[in-house]
């Protein structure tokens, strides 16, 4: 096992790209591209809502 694995089982974490890659497919595949569009579609959708458009220093 090599130094940054079993760093993160000894803390009980999960390495993201490992993550990433058994729940929305490897890099290349149909599976992740459909993932990304969707984030893609997700977060600019987002972006326009008005919570975004307010400032942080406005919220406060």
């Amino acid at each position: 096992m090599n130094t940054e694995k079993k760093i993160l089982k000894e803390n009980g974490l999960t390495n993201i790209d490992e993550l990433i890659d058994s729940q929305f497919g490897k890099l290349g595949t149909s599976e992740r591209e459909r993932f990304r569009e969707e984030a893609r579609t997700y977060v600019n959708g987002h972006a326009k809502t008005a919570e975004c458009k307010i400032s942080p220093k406005e919220r406060k």
